[in-house]
């Protein structure tokens, strides 16, 4: 690795990797024992709100498989969260993005690197396997202003290489032996950003009952249980057991 620009760094051995289909299983599994119930291939069609002593409130919400009657919702969708907003007549000032990652082909002693991120050449380097998961935030990155298809889902985009060239040289330069490697797969999908890079969070100010819970900036596993443990707390009208927009 190249350090010869670095004046510091930040080490964090307690840090880990997630795998989001295996955490979402645990999630949901939980979800099922704790009384919970999922609604697979239920696909929201309407809000209902209604004007109850001078602010419009959320009743309902309209299914293709009927009416289920709530007095919350909380709107977890993502990219797809701007959509699932209009529905309640809600603002929701987030904008989908093409995100990438690329994975290298083995690097040789690669197998005890820590994960790297960058916040000066804006890139991360990331182990898998005996390779490397590699990214990073360009400068002029890859827009979606009309939004990601509705029926856009468990799908990618082609990698745009002119956009994702801004990462592979950052990475190349905090790691050279990445110019001589080869690439073994791409990924590129849709990843939801707001404006001052924090996550929305909580009820709206326009319809009581609906809460946000979206645009995490491609931090979604990483803030997941914290962000879920203060909605859930904020829904059942408990008090927050921590502030934490300005930490997030």
């Amino acid at each position: 690795m190249n350090v010869d620009d670095i004046y510091a760094t930040l080490y964090s051995p307690a840090d880990g990797c997630l795998d989001p289909s295996t955490y979402v299983s645990a999630l949901s599994r939980a979800c099922v024992m704790m009384g919970g119930r999922i609604s697979t291939e239920t696909s929201v069609t309407g809000i209902d709100t209604e004007v109850i002593r001078g602010r419009r409130r959320v009743t309902g919400v309209q299914t293709n498989k009927g009416l289920i009657k709530t007095e919350k919702v909380i709107n977890c969708t993502g990219a797809w969260a701007p959509y699932i907003s209009e529905m309640a007549g809600v603002d929701c000032p987030l904008v989908p993005f093409r995100h990438a990652y690329v994975v290298t082909e083995d690097i040789p002693g690669i197998e005890n690197m820590p994960n790297v991120r960058d916040h000066d050449l804006s890139v991360y380097l990331r182990l898998q396997g005996n390779g490397l998961s590699i990214g990073g935030y360009e400068p002029h990155p890859d827009m979606l202003p009309d939004g990601v298809a509705k029926d856009f889902a468990f799908g990618l985009y082609e990698l745009d290489w002119d956009t994702f060239a801004f990462n592979i040289e950052h990475c190349m330069k905090r790691l050279p032996i990445i110019e001589e490697t080869g690439l073994k797969s791409t990924v590129c999908g849709p990843e939801s950003f707001t404006p001052d890079h924090k996550p929305l969070l909580g009820e709206t100010l326009d319809c009581r009952g609906f809460y946000q819970g979206c645009g995490f900036n491609s931090s979604g596993i990483m803030l997941a249980g914290g962000a879920g443990r203060e909605l859930a707390n904020m829904a059942v009208e408990a008090p927050p057991l921590s502030i934490c927009s300005d930490t997030m």
